[in-house]
């Protein structure tokens, strides 16, 4: 189990992918004590504030690791090892319960089936027989529950919990230990209170009778065991070896002798809160029920505040301080039941726990008060989970039910063994028979999950060897904070060093103030103002700024201001094969010239994803009107937007729609001399026209068939219009007033034919007519009327979806082609002789560039995917 979800081979680990979400923080946390320096501990996700999670088994396997293990088998090996011992204490707690080697053994094994009914639907789902069996052996995820909360589509009800969360295991063993311990301190105290005398006559007494010699019944109806249960003592007690004609002499243990295994119980639980605190509260409700029902309580409140003087620092140090999140009411009822009706929990209790349920039932009948009465403390935790919210997430509240079902399942062994052994009419098959087929219903689900452990592909993330983790260990503190993408796994957390914002789930769930997060890293990769962002760094600890992709095209930062840094901030490493990172330092002083400036308007060539001003969404085309002012199609928010030849924002053009003058997805815009506006418009599938205000003048749908998806629009020198009819692999030319005068074109490798064409420019000078033709890997030219004179090779095209783009500098005798999968501009001459490729400045980068528009010896090209444009200069 715990091989087939993290291992390592060479450089890399391994971890299966449903556990890569929670191994993020995990390992984060690992490499923080084995190759950083966490102390004070912060969690490596969210720097700059106390650590609110449980982490000391984390802490155990990244010492492993510094000692010389690699990261999988430090923590494999606890795992492993705590796995284990809480299973033997399973066993150990079955049998001193139930005086039951088998019960124990039974038990512990059930640990491997939850006993969920989500098998049901499964199943109802094959064919046949050998179509289940199939399914099983290939299945690859784990079973859903019916219902539709947070966690029922992953596999919450399996052993899948234990493998995403290592640490759990180890502290429920804990628990386990102090309650078998309390369970043997009860069943021992009435044979600690007397005590023999010698005596002239020897007298041996009745050997100890174990419950797997015991009759299956007795004249009353209930077995020999319970009756002696069910003594005065509530424990069959058989005393060792006395002798004869010497009468008892009652003794009592004094209080004070008992206290030191109580202590030692207490300062085990009192550890607890940074192990795992939800096993800490576990442990809360479960002895707190114990100490209502059973003696010893003088030694319970002993135990009690031991283990609280040990916890209550811990949980104030985790659930205290400023950057802590408000937290929701304490009482919470119906854990992640939407309307917690008694009737809907019910349903929701019976699916999970299935027919666990009637043996624990049969169980309870069997069971003597002394077991009962145990029952009660472990039922306390449904109490805890389906009545408390003690984290900004009730999810978390499923650790108890966990919790509980491992003590339940002993509860269900004792039944399916005193089915075992009932005997009816001097047979025992029909009680044989039953326990046989209340067993095979509840280990079906289990069965299926365990496949997906070992079915279930792998995520791989390098944490030795690597060029950046070199560079980071040798360059940087291990105490050096960064800011960067929000990433759930990295080099840098490799490295063993912290971030300033990972994950948000990591933070929020912990109880950090993510919201707060949210505005900081904003403004670090928005603002405009480097005296501003300077002193917010500093003011955060961050001695680095890592600058990728994921930032500049990510959802969340609209306008990243990586000109910022690179005009104001030291760049120390700079490798394209990691998502095209920059690292820049942040100096101890403020830098040169560092003044508080006022924010800027929006201007075209910072864009930014969105729908305000300025913003794009997705744009594909781009065209500069006679008085130099950049038009561009935001073509997933149905707008063009007009700015200056300074880049300024200064209108928007159409609103997302189908009615006339509306645009659905603009694609390819172009304008001729008198200033009117050429629109391909593919989601409405026409052309529009319009005039330089924006006002419709005219709407073209096609020739025959009508356009499918018209995608480039050009202007030739005699005004003629030359559209990309994409959807039918053709070229259309139209006169300024709409009249077709040619088309050409169909879906094929040969001269003249097309895949999916994706631009159209015409030579001001010769009006030759240049198609690109990418899926081909060619680009194509015609004369005006369409007739085939030549092709070129691009060996850089051939993907799908690129948009590429072409553009002539009749002048220069250039012909610029976008590339977008290699994010740069190839230069050709007008015979198709490749003479270069373009880039901007540093730091300006091309991302996905999708059109490309010529004026005033610049060349404008439009990022798709870092919704900006860049401007080249010739």
């Amino acid at each position: 189990m715990m091989f087939a979800s993290f291992n390592s081979k060479g450089s890399k680990l391994q971890i299966a992918n449903p556990e890569y979400s929670d191994f993020g923080p995990n390992t984060a946390i690992m490499q923080s004590f084995a190759v950083g320096h966490n102390f004070p501990t912060e969690y490596p996700h969210f720097s700059g504030d106390r650590i609110r999670y449980h982490f000391l088994f984390y802490f155990q396997a990244g010492n492993l690791e510094f000692l010389g293990l690699d990261p999988a088998w430090s923590l494999n090996l606890l795992s492993i090892t705590t796995l284990v011992a809480m299973l033997i204490l399973a066993m150990v707690l079955g049998e001193v319960v139930f005086n039951s080697r088998a019960v124990g053994r039974l038990g512990s094994l059930l640990f491997f089936f939850f006993g969920s009914l989500s098998y049901v639907p499964f199943l109802q789902k094959q064919a046949s027989v050998r179509a289940a069996i199939q399914a099983i052996r290939q299945q690859r995820e784990y079973l859903p529950s019916i219902f539709p909360y947070r966690g029922e589509l992953w596999g919450t009800w399996s052993q899948v919990t234990f493998l995403n969360q290592r640490h759990f295991a180890s502290a429920i063993g804990i628990l386990l230990l102090v309650v078998v311990f309390l369970v043997m301190r009860y069943r021992t105290l009435p044979a600690k209170q007397t005590k023999t005398h010698p005596s002239p006559d020897t007298v041996t007494p009745e050997a100890t009778i174990l419950p797997e010699t015991l009759p299956d019944t007795v004249p009353n109806g209930a077995s020999r065991l319970e009756n002696l249960v069910e003594s005065k003592n509530e424990m069959p007690y058989v005393s060792a070896p006395t002798e004869a004609k010497q009468p008892a002499v009652v003794t009592t243990e004094t209080f004070r002798a008992t206290l030191p295994s109580f202590i030692f119980s207490g300062v085990l639980l009192g550890l607890l809160p940074m192990w795992n605190s939800a096993v800490f509260i576990a442990a809360t409700a479960v002895l707190g029920v114990l100490f209502l029902l059973f003696p010893l309580r003088r030694q319970m409140l002993v135990l009690a505040v031991t283990a609280g003087l040990i916890a209550l620092p811990q949980m104030l140090y985790l659930s205290t301080g400023s950057g802590r999140a408000q937290m929701p009411r304490l009482l919470h009822w119906g854990y992640m039941v939407d309307q917690p009706t008694a009737e809907n929990v019910a349903k929701y209790l019976g699916f999970i726990f299935g027919f666990k349920w009637l043996l624990i039932a049969l169980a309870l009948i069997f069971a003597s008060w002394f077991q009962r009465r145990l029952f009660l403390a472990a039922l306390s935790l449904l109490g805890v989970a389906f009545c408390f919210q003690f984290t900004i997430e009730v999810f978390a509240n499923q650790k108890f039910l966990h919790i509980w079902v491992i003590i339940a399942n002993l509860f269900v062994a004792f039944a399916l063994w005193r089915l075992w052994r009932l005997s009816l009419g001097e047979t025992t098959l029909p009680g044989k028979f039953v326990a046989t087929i209340l067993f095979l219903l509840v280990i079906p689900g289990g069965v299926v999950d365990f496949f997906p452990i070992h079915n279930t592909g792998w995520s791989e993330v390098t944490y030795k060897n690597d060029p950046l983790i070199d560079w980071l260990k040798k360059n940087t503190k291990p105490r050096d904070i960064f800011l960067t993408d929000r990433f759930v796994n990295h080099p840098i957390l490799m490295a063993g060093r912290r971030v300033l914002y990972g994950w948000p789930y990591y933070g929020w769930s912990a109880g950090y103030n993510a919201s707060k997060y949210d505005r900081l890293y904003t403004e670090l990769f928005e603002s405009k103002d480097p005296w501003k962002v300077y002193h917010l760094l500093k003011e955060n600890g961050i001695s680095y700024v890592a600058y990728d992709n994921a930032v500049r095209q990510g959802q969340f930062i609209k306008r990243p201001n990586q000109q910022l840094y690179a005009t104001y901030f030291p760049k120390v490493f700079e490798d394209n094969r990691y998502n095209g990172l920059v690292i820049y330092k942040v100096p101890d002083t403020p830098p040169p010239r560092l003044s508080s400036l006022p924010e800027g308007v929006s201007n075209v060539f910072e864009g930014g994803r969105g729908a305000g001003k300025g913003e794009f969404d997705s744009p594909t085309g781009i065209a500069v009107d006679g008085n130099g002012n950049i038009l561009v199609a935001d073509t997933g928010n149905g707008r063009i937007e007009k700015f200056s030849p300074t880049g300024t924002f200064l209108s928007i053009i159409g609103t997302k729609g189908s009615g006339q003058g509306q645009l659905e997805q603009p694609n390819g815009i172009a304008i001729d001399r008198a200033g009117n506006i050429y629109v391909a418009d593919a989601g409405n599938h026409r052309v529009q026209k319009l005039a330089p205000d924006g006002t419709l003048i005219a709407e073209w749908k096609g020739p025959d068939l009508g356009f499918y998806g018209p995608r480039r629009i050009a202007v030739g020198p005699d005004d003629s219009i030359y559209v990309v009819d994409q959807g039918h692999t053709r070229i259309v030319k139209f006169s300024p007033d709409g009249q077709v005068l040619a088309v050409w074109g169909s879906k094929g490798t040969g001269d003249g034919q097309f895949d999916d064409p994706t631009s159209v420019a015409v030579d001001p000078t010769t009006n030759k007519v240049y198609v690109a033709d990418p899926r081909n890997k060619r680009i194509q030219v015609f004369d005006s009327n369409g007739r085939f004179l030549t092709k070129w090779v691009i060996p850089e095209w051939g993907q799908p979806a690129g948009f590429e783009d072409l553009a002539i500098d009749s002048k220069a005798g250039r012909l610029y082609a976008s590339s977008a999968h290699t994010d740069a501009v190839l230069i050709f001459d007008l015979n198709g002789t490749r003479l270069g490729s373009l880039t901007p400045k540093a730091p300006d980068r091309l991302q996905g560039p999708s059109a490309l528009a010529l004026a005033n010896r610049k060349l404008y090209v439009l990022n798709m995917h870092g919704n900006s444009v860049s401007a080249i200069d010739l």
